[in-house]
């Protein structure tokens, strides 16, 4: 895989974002067709496979805020010929258990793509899945190219932070969807007015979405916790961001990517990007993801 430096880029007819979300129809919609379901469906189908679009499929697993939307950018850096879906929160049942999610996600991949090559890509929370989801199609003989950002197995020992409240979540994740709003103090349904308003109104929220997605996002970081990574096959490729959340920089970032020893049988390859953790997916990252993703080797166990 590599960068699209045709200039071209991908068919704007086919190519989801958060500002067209039914650009694409929704692969797994949970909300009852709603205008925007495939915003909130478990897979967002970015850009979809087509008769054209026929390489190894990127699936994108989502982080803490259960939402794959800071993905979409990734259509104007892949190969054009590469599909890209977004792997998000489901909503029931449950899954107790990172790899549970694995296994659900596993189940929808194999319902798009049944057969690899595949490729994954998954940042914070949702790394510790896309790992698990390596595991579980490597030992099955697929090759598989995984990627994970800021997902640091130290993770796993700490203790898990207070749930979130509707505002609280879009004010600590909303840059990551678009959406920069002071909404700590507000209601659910007050922040999904204000998250509305910031999509000009091609997205409906309400809160009680957000309620549920907050549900999500706490969900995913007290799966974290606690967590012990499977022994994973072949290789593995890690990005770690090199400054800490206030900007400075970080001392020794590559500690992170050793943390992936023990749980890794191939080789652990690491990156330290010029970036704090939140910025990982930000659209002036994207590129050097989409670079990172080249290099990475896809391996199975096959023999």
């Amino acid at each position: 895989m590599h960068a699209d430096s045709s200039g071209t880029g991908p068919d704007p007819a086919c190519a989801w974002s958060p500002e067209r979300p039914d650009a694409c129809p929704a692969v797994s919609a949970v909300d009852g067709g709603r205008a925007g379901s495939s915003a909130l469906s478990v897979v967002v189908p970015i850009r979809p496979r087509t008769a054209t679009v026929d390489g190894a499929p990127l699936f994108c697993v989502a982080g803490e805020a259960g939402l794959a939307w800071n993905y979409a950018g990734l259509v104007a850096h892949i190969d054009p010929r590469v599909p890209i879906y977004g792997l998000q929160a489901t909503v029931a049942p449950a899954p107790r258990t990172i790899r549970e999610y694995a296994a659900r996600y596993v189940a929808e991949i194999r319902r798009i793509a049944p057969h690899g090559p595949y490729q994954l890509l998954g940042w914070s929370a949702g790394g510790f899945v896309a790992h698990e989801i390596a595991v579980l199609l490597r030992a099955a003989g697929d090759h598989v190219r995984v990627v994970l950002l800021e997902a640091d197995p130290a993770a796993c020992r700490a203790v898990p932070p207070q749930r979130l409240s509707a505002g609280e979540f879009v004010a600590r994740f909303g840059p990551l969807l678009g959406v920069e709003a002071e909404t700590a103090e507000l209601t659910a349904d007050e922040t999904a007015a204000v998250v509305t308003a910031a999509l000009a109104g091609t997205l409906e929220i309400t809160g009680t979405d957000l309620d549920r997605i907050a549900d999500r996002a706490d969900t995913a970081m007290r799966m974290v916790a606690g967590h012990r990574p499977s022994l994973l096959p072949g290789d593995l490729t890690v990005c770690v961001a090199g400054r800490a959340p206030d900007g400075e920089n970080r001392r020794n970032p590559e500690v992170a990517v050793r943390n992936w020893y023990p749980y890794v049988e191939g080789e652990v390859t690491g990156f330290v990007l010029d970036a704090a953790p939140d910025e990982l997916t930000a659209p002036e990252l994207l590129p050097e993801i989409a670079r990172v993703l080249g290099t990475a080797t896809a391996t199975s166990t096959a023999r």
